[in-house]
């Protein structure tokens, strides 16, 4: 069986482009640089890895990207990079005077995209909005741990992992209180575009037919039907949405944030729905 490829939770979730969210412009670290229509400099800093138009309009230094890197760590570029088609920082960034950093994620896999770490050291990947026609930054991934619950941030609790490998929310609504909704209430507050960027929709994956929203905040549903066994969506009290894996197949039981899904042959979908009404976990 193979295993879910994934980093643990203290990393943040690598989305793909399609659940990319618009930059906050309430949102005090973020630079008017990214929640606006982007200066020209920084449309060609994140299609073509070139700095220097970008550092004539605002100042700052341009830097080798390995200060980045070295600034980040791996465990925190791994999380925004895809590793396994080679992406990596292109060679030089800006430092812009205010203390952002910048640097263009390469090769072009998706043409535009770029590495923001705002002036609190919260490390972003953004597209520049230039595939989209609008030069409109929007988040494409997060790797800020300070929006994620206890629940997923050591070992599961059992009820967490009933929920992540049955559909069941009961179980965790038990240990952590909160109220049980249908999925739909979910799939309405994330939006399909998000949802799309979750899940494997050509593979008929869907949320199952019942989440949890906790007295914190977040919510919790689980990825049916379960070719991966274990793996939950939880959206945080922030609103970032995450797909995560609880671990079972692991065998670790500590949650992670999935980074590449792959098959391992899951269960069939009555088999699946009957574990939901029994509320049993399934084999791994």
């Amino acid at each position: 069986m193979k295993k879910t490829v994934a980093l643990w939770a203290l990393a943040g979730f690598l989305a793909t482009a399609g659940c990319a969210r618009a930059a906050d412009p309430a949102d005090p670290n973020l630079p008017a640089t990214v929640t606006g229509v982007a200066p020209e400099g920084l449309v060609i800093l994140a299609t073509t890895g070139n700095p220097d138009p970008f550092q004539r309009q605002i100042g700052g230094n341009v830097v080798a990207s390995s200060d980045l890197e070295s600034k980040l760590g791996p465990r925190t570029l791994a999380a925004l990079l895809k590793l396994d088609q080679q992406e990596h920082l292109a060679p030089k960034g800006l430092i812009a005077p205010t203390g952002e950093w910048y640097n263009m994620v390469a090769p072009t896999l998706t043409k535009d995209n770029f590495i923001l770490v705002d002036k609190t050291g919260a490390a972003r990947r953004l597209s520049v909005g230039a595939v989209a026609g609008d030069n409109r930054p929007t988040i494409v991934a997060d790797a800020s741990t300070a929006n994620l619950p206890d629940t997923v941030t050591g070992v599961a609790s059992p009820g967490l992992i009933l929920l992540a490998t049955t559909g069941n929310p009961d179980p965790l609504k038990n240990e952590i209180g909160g109220t049980v909704v249908p999925s739909g209430d979910l799939e309405a507050k994330v939006g399909a575009r998000t949802l799309a960027g979750l899940l494997k929709l050509e593979k008929g994956e869907h949320l199952a037919p019942k989440s949890l929203i906790a007295p914190t905040g977040e919510w919790y549903n689980m990825v049916a039907p379960t070719i991966t066994r274990d793996n939950f969506i939880l959206v945080d009290k922030s609103g970032v949405a995450r797909r995560m894996s609880v671990g079972a197949v692991a065998g670790d039981n500590r949650p992670a944030v999935v980074v590449q899904v792959h098959e391992d042959g899951g269960t069939p979908w009555y088999v699946e729905l009957w574990y939901f009404i029994r509320g049993h976990v399934t084999g791994s």
